[in-house]
């Protein structure tokens, strides 16, 4: 036993959890948890059932015992041991009540058979007692290590009346329960009777091999539950897959259809174009005809009303053949046959197979692992922004079945269509049953192509058009102003999104929190003050994968539990130095196995403490940090903004140092007071550079990958940002804290 620890961490240890305070008769329920008689009445009289009882930690129900009173709950005597300890190492700070006379004092003694302390007065008597001869007595003062651990070595002694003075020393195989000696004449008559340590011997060894066999349940259903997650991820690709694949063959279609459309089109317009121009030479020629028709008869009406009897005589002849010559030419009222059937002749044919046919299906391919033969590659239509792809490898063995062959050696490479290199560092970072994810920087933008190779030779059909982008981040929208009143901030710090997208903000200095939907609508709020449930000066928040909303309420040194409405649950912390203790803390966040992860500014430390809040580990040995601001978990690593050293320093999961990147500079991964992190979708570190008014992106191992932002007022612009988290469509919420507003970019 490491007794310094444990001695360090005691009053945790003997704190209920109910009413924080030492425990009076800690009485232990079905599922191990311990609580004080009088907290555990006090449940049991608000809960609904009278035979059986709710743990307040835990929920589990237990069984009142068949007595009705919860004083016959089995007595958890190692945290009485523990509750001495304690009495015995604060004597120096705290008197100490004799169990004899109630009277308190520091200079008391510890009698290690009796079980209790004695003052000076009456450890006189105590010793003149024949009986009391070969007791170990020992004055608190004097008390070392081994001391402590042979406190909590103490013999057991019966709960029954009359009986508190004698040992626990032997079992009931009948009853199943431990008795002293008089117990075992009075009650236990005819029963088989063990000696206690024997029987704990014997049920030790039992429940080490129960041990054993849970580990080993516990580590398949581990086992089971990555193999699930991997399914997980793979079925979702292959959906996303399945997807672009679908868009593709429609677009295709489409682009068929519009182009048959446009052939029909063009030959619609051509022969409209012949007929008009057939009737606009019908036309020119009646025109014409009309005019010397008119003319005629103009000089006709001339010659009738003007002219000479001899004159018209003479003159009658020419009119008669001009008038002949318009009679013959005039039009037959008619237009080009073929004008007349011009129409759209539909073909029933296709609309037919397309209302009855689907365009595809979905279907699974049972995949066999065998030699290679021909090998056929599937990618996707883009290469997404973060210089990421994903690409699956199949090959046909000789029955025709799909297969693959894991031991073949696969290479990529992206080129253009002149076989140029478009893009460098290309990696396949990672390979689950035939699905490739690949990763590179990109040398131009536009569109090149995935060159797949198998042994050194190119995969048939794998050459697949991506789209290289450049990293880039847009403003989406904003929300807030500076105030009190609802929906409005004052200097907004932490803000954290569950699973429905809620998003949850730290509005500092109205010391509350507020929770908004993903389109910035306000939904509920909570806090405000000194007091259980309140807050002074909150900032970092988190929720758990439970529900719970987790809070560093910084003034009061304490983290605050809520659950997802706002109801209290809990707290924990305090102001001070020790490992349970924080001081000016910032930045909080939840790790992959549940725990609270807290950067403990003031104390220059990462703690790591469970749901509940029990300390379990910190990081940062003497200059390791000089503020560390937040810490996040990603993958193995915990990785944690050092606010004053202005750069990011990434650490193990042990707490052992790797490296670190970023210097202090307005520079591209350099930074100014850099404040929280996050992990964005694609698994690159973004970085809340605050001094420089921007938001910084990089690759895990602190390869500079963009940048968003610069000090303004408007959107996209950002004044002091410091703390952003990201929405499952892979938006990101950050938190614009001297503009009072909530930003969201993609």
């Amino acid at each position: 036993m490491d007794i310094k620890t444990f001695l360090h961490n005691l009053r945790e240890e003997v704190s209920c959890p109910v009413c924080i305070n030492i425990y009076t008769d800690p009485k232990q329920l079905l599922c191990l948890h311990s609580f004080c008689l009088q907290c555990l009445n006090l449940c049991h009289r608000s809960s609904h059932g009278r035979d059986t009882i709710r743990c307040p930690k835990c929920q589990v129900v237990s069984k009142v015992p068949d007595s009705g009173d919860l004083k016959d709950l089995p007595t958890s005597f190692y945290l009485n041991g523990l509750i001495d300890v304690l009495a015995i190492q604060e004597c120096k700070t705290s008197q100490v009540g004799c169990g004899n006379c109630q009277k308190k004092s520091s200079e008391s003694s510890y009698c290690f058979q009796c079980c209790m302390f004695w003052c000076e007065e009456c450890l006189i008597a105590h010793n003149i007692i024949q009986v009391n001869k070969d007791h170990r007595v020992l004055a608190l003062k004097d008390f070392q290590e081994k001391d402590y651990e042979d406190v909590l070595k103490r013999p057991l002694f019966c709960s029954k009346q009359r009986h508190e003075k004698e040992e626990l020393k032997y079992f009931c195989k009948n009853c199943e329960t431990a008795a002293c000696q008089s117990c075992v004449l009075i009650h236990h008559p005819g029963h088989a009777i063990l000696h206690l340590e024997e029987e704990a011997e014997r049920q030790k060894m039992e429940l080490k091999s129960l041990i054993e066999i849970q580990k080993h349940n516990l580590q398949a259903k581990i086992n089971t539950l990555g193999r699930i997650d991997e399914d997980c991820a793979k079925f979702t690709q292959q959906s996303e897959d399945i997807k672009g694949q679908v868009q593709k063959f429609v677009d295709n279609l489409i682009a068929t259809i519009e182009a048959k459309k446009q052939n029909i089109i063009a030959a619609a317009n051509d022969k409209t174009k012949r007929f008009l121009e057939t009737l606009t030479t019908q036309k020119t020629e009646i025109e014409n005809e009309i005019k010397i028709i008119e003319s005629s008869l103009e000089k006709a009406d001339t010659i009738l009303k003007r002219s000479t009897h001899a004159e018209v005589v003479q003159l009658k002849k020419s009119f008669e053949e001009i008038f002949q010559g318009t009679h013959q030419s005039q039009p037959k009222d008619r237009y080009p046959e073929e004008l007349s059937v011009l129409a759209f002749v539909e073909n029933p044919k296709m609309l037919s197979t397309i209302n009855a046919e689907e365009i595809g299906m979905v279907k699974i391919a049972h995949q066999t692992k065998a030699s290679q033969s021909v090998a056929e590659g599937k990618g996707l239509e883009e290469a997404i922004a973060n210089r990421q792809a994903h690409f699956s490898l199949t090959t046909r063995n000789s029955t025709g079945r799909q297969c693959y062959n894991e031991d073949d050696h696969v290479t990529v490479e992206i080129i253009d269509e002149q076989g140029r290199e478009c893009a460098t560092e290309l990696q396949i970072i990672d390979n689950k049953d035939g699905l490739y994810q690949i990763s590179y920087s990109p040398k131009t933008e536009g569109r090149c192509k995935v060159a797949i190779k198998v042994n050194g030779e190119h995969v048939h059909g794998s050459q697949f058009v991506v789209r290289v982008t450049p990293f880039q981040l847009k403003p989406v929208s904003a929300f807030g102003e500076q105030g009190s009143s609802v929906g409005k901030f004052s200097c907004p710090w932490g803000v954290a999104v569950n699973a429905n997208d809620e998003i949850a903000v730290t509005d500092q200095f109205n010391n509350r929190v507020q929770i908004f939907s993903s389109e910035g609508n306000f939904l509920r709020s909570f806090g405000k003050g000194d007091m259980v449930g309140e807050f002074n000066n909150p900032r970092g928040i988190a929720f758990h994968n439970n529900g719970n909303i987790f809070v560093k309420d910084s003034l009061n040194h304490r983290i605050q539990i809520f659950s997802g409405e706002g109801k209290f649950v809990g707290s924990f912390g305090g102001e001070g130095e020790l490992d349970s203790q924080l001081n000016n803390s910032f930045g909080l966040s939840v790790d992959s196995e549940g725990n609270i992860i807290v950067a403990d500014a003031g104390n220059k430390l990462i703690k790591i403490f469970s749901p509940d809040g029990k300390f379990l580990m910190k990081i940062g040995e003497e200059g390791s940090f000089t503020l560390p601001i937040h810490c996040i978990q990603y993958d193995r690593y915990l990785i944690v903004s050092d606010h004053s050293d202005h750069c990011i320093k990434v650490f193990d999961r042990n707490g052992k140092f790797q490296y670190k990147f970023g210097k202090q500079g307005a520079g591209d991964g350099e930074f100014s007071f850099p404040e929280c992190l996050s992990v964005n979708k694609s698994g690159q570190v973004m970085v809340c550079d605050s001094g420089n008014c921007r938001i910084q992106v990089f690759e895990l191992n602190g390869k500079f990958v963009g940048k968003f932002g610069t000090e303004g007022k408007n959107l996209g612009e950002f004044t002091y940002p410091s703390a952003l988290a990201v929405l499952s469509t892979g938006r990101v919420v950050v938190t614009d804290a001297c503009n009072n507003r909530i930003q969201i970019i993609e």
